[in-house]
Formats: C-alpha cells, sequence, structure tokens
C-alpha cells in the first residue's frame, strides 16, 4: 500500500452536494456551478474554498482532482454528443485542473453508457487523454449503490486514472460488502413513466433522476401498506448516503434536484479508497467490458463476481408518512400505460384507482 505524510490533497470538481469524496480527508476546495449546493458544501466542508465555474478555475497544488463530470451528452436519455458536446466536454477542463494542480491521480465517474457511446470510441478518447497527460494507469469499473447497502438501483462508471499503477489498479480490490437486514415489504416505480416502462422495482427504488425539463421533481413512487405516494426529499438523500440535517434550510426541489445528481456516498468513497493501493487483480487481455485496466495502450479486462444487492428499502423509508399519489397524478399514469399497453402490477393498479385515477 502507499504511505503518506499527510492527508491526501484533493480538490473537487462537479461537486454537487458531494458523495465522490473521502471517508476522512476534506477537500481544498469545491467547484460547482449550483449555486443552491454551495450552503450545503459549506456546512459539509467549512475549510474548502467554493467555486462557481471549472473553466476559471486556477488550481492550487493537490494529490488527486475528482469529479463526476457533466452526463448529459452521454447518457442513453441524453442526445448523445459524446465529448463533443458542451456539457460533457468538460472533461477536458477537469483533465486541465488536473495538469496544473500536479495531481498524481484523477478519481471520476459519469454513466455506464460512456463505456458504449459511439462503438467505445467515445472511451477511448478518454483513455487515450488521460494517459496522453501524464495518468499512465487508468482503471474502471461499474458500481451499484445496491452493492453498498442503499436500496437504490443507481449503476454508474467510476474511473481512478494514476501516475502509479497500484492505485488505478486498487479500484478492482473486493467490495467490503454489508448487512442484508430483514425490512418490511416496499415497492418503487416512476410515477412519471408508462408511456415507458415505470420500472417498478420491490426492496428498492430505480435510480433517481434530477427531475423534468421544467425543474419539477420527478421522485420515485413508493408501494406499502396500501399506500402509494412519492418518496420524500429526505427519504430521497438517505438513498443516496447522505445525511438530511446537512441539507435543512434548502428547498424541496433543490434537495430532489441534488440527490439525483450525487454519487451515492459510499460508493464514492470506494473509489477514494483506492489510493490506499489495495492488492487487486491485474486482469486479462481483451476487449473493454464494464470492468477494466487500460497501461500502455492496451486494455485488460477484469472479472469480479456478482454482488449481493440490497432489497431494504422498507426499513429506509418514513412508513408513518400515510399520504397518498394525488388523483391527478394517478389518473395521468393510469392514462399513459393504458396508451402504451406497458404493465402495470395489479396491485399498483388497484392503489391508483383508489387514488382517483380514472
Amino acid at each position: 500500500m502507499i504511505a503518506y505524510d499527510a492527508p491526501v490533497k484533493y480538490l473537487s470538481l462537479f461537486s454537487g452536494a458531494g458523495g465522490l469524496e473521502g471517508a476522512s480527508a476534506s477537500p481544498l476546495a469545491c467547484c460547482e456551478i449550483d449555486p443552491d449546493c454551495h450552503a450545503v458544501l459549506a456546512r459539509r466542508f467549512p475549510r474548502a474554498a467554493l467555486h462557481a465555474d471549472v473553466r476559471e478555475l486556477k488550481p492550487p497544488r493537490a494529490d488527486v482532482v475528482a469529479g463526476g463530470w457533466p452526463c448529459q451528452d452521454l447518457s442513453v436519455a441524453g442526445l448523445r454528443r459524446g465529448l463533443a458536446g458542451e456539457r460533457s466536454g468538460l472533461f477536458f477542463e477537469l483533465l486541465r485542473v488536473a495538469r496544473e494542480a500536479g495531481a498524481h491521480t484523477v478519481i471520476a465517474e459519469n454513466v455506464p453508457n460512456l463505456l458504449a457511446l459511439h462503438g467505445g470510441t467515445a472511451f477511448r478518447l478518454v483513455l487515450e487523454a488521460l494517459a496522453a497527460d501524464g495518468f499512465a494507469y487508468v482503471a474502471w469499473r461499474v458500481l451499484d449503490a445496491r452493492a453498498f447497502g442503499l436500496p437504490h438501483q443507481r449503476r454508474r462508471v467510476f474511473l481512478v486514472a494514476s501516475r502509479h499503477y497500484e492505485l488505478a489498479r486498487a479500484l478492482h480490490r473486493p467490495l467490503p460488502g454489508f448487512d442484508q437486514v430483514d425490512a418490511p415489504a416496499c415497492a418503487a416505480f416512476y410515477w412519471t413513466a408508462g408511456i415507458q416502462s415505470i420500472c417498478y422495482s420491490q426492496g428498492f427504488v430505480p435510480a433517481l433522476k434530477v427531475g423534468s425539463s421544467l425543474s419539477i421533481p420527478s421522485p420515485p413512487a413508493l408501494v406499502f401498506d396500501g399506500v402509494v405516494r412519492k418518496a420524500r426529499a429526505d427519504e430521497c438523500l438517505r438513498l443516496q448516503g447522505f445525511e438530511p440535517g446537512d441539507f435543512v434550510g434548502v428547498k424541496a426541489a433543490a434537495q430532489y434536484r441534488m440527490a439525483g445528481n450525487a454519487v451515492a456516498v459510499p460508493v464514492g468513497r470506494f473509489a477514494f479508497g483506492s489510493l490506499d493501493g489495495a492488492a487487486a487483480p491485474d486482469g486479462v487481455a481483451g476487449k473493454a467490458g464494464p470492468a477494466g485496466i487500460f497501461a500502455g495502450g492496451e486494455v485488460r479486462r477484469v472479472e469480479h463476481p456478482v454482488p449481493a444487492l440490497a432489497n431494504t428499502l422498507g426499513a429506509l423509508i418514513d412508513r408513518d408518512d400515510r399520504s397518498m399519489l394525488s388523483p391527478r397524478a394517478a389518473n395521468g399514469l393510469l392514462t399513459r400505460l393504458a396508451r402504451s399497453g406497458k404493465p402495470c402490477p395489479p396491485e399498483l393498479r388497484a392503489l391508483l384507482l383508489a387514488a382517483g385515477g380514472l
């Protein structure tokens, strides 16, 4: 393992409310364009300098630069312009900051579609750009928040690019595991869907979303004990591993947006834990897959066992909140389902009808 004489000095870019962070060391600076996040960042990291625009950031010296750069041009739901897009192209600003800070390691996060976009050419560009800037070893791995004990299906690709092979490779160390406790029954689904699948999920929520194009929150709906209601903002924050107390005074709409944008805290900390350089597999030569290592221009695939996944949603939510989905929302969902022919579990349909739908 790598021995450090002092706490790791790192910069957080595209910080959101946090999540891609160390378990103990605090960032020297956070850079986030959303002004609503600044109050949360100041509360969570009171010693960190706050900046708004990564394009104007003149970084101090740092060991590590971390950031989940914007995914809008990379995601399946986005326009898929790739790294040529205005927002996802900010990846190159992350590289600039790392270069100017003299960092030895970059820790990054994005949507899994990055690996497949444009037949894999976008991801190859990421690998080659990192290597060209001196981060010769790049490991990547798709991780799900459910594998870290959060009942939230959120799959993201994490990258550790470093001048030190052992730091990059450590991303492939074994997952820490979690205690799978018994929890009362609870399901979740997208109440704003219906034309596409509502992603009805037993024991966990589908991936939290930022919201609609009109900035209207659209959290998943919960189904338990004859209740069907929207997940509250504090519940969404817990589903990402945050303490809701850090968000006191922030409007609920902003909390929903922050939860939808954030990196799940225990997953981000696992990625940061790679800085310890723990032993991990080297991989085998082959095509890039959901986990691998890039070194010397060669891609090596790394295989991982299928992890246990959390199904404990019923233990996380407030079961005393008996509020119901509005008749308008219930009717809208049933109408969309009728038009599209998409499936709806009978028990959910009965609850939607009871809520005033159709």
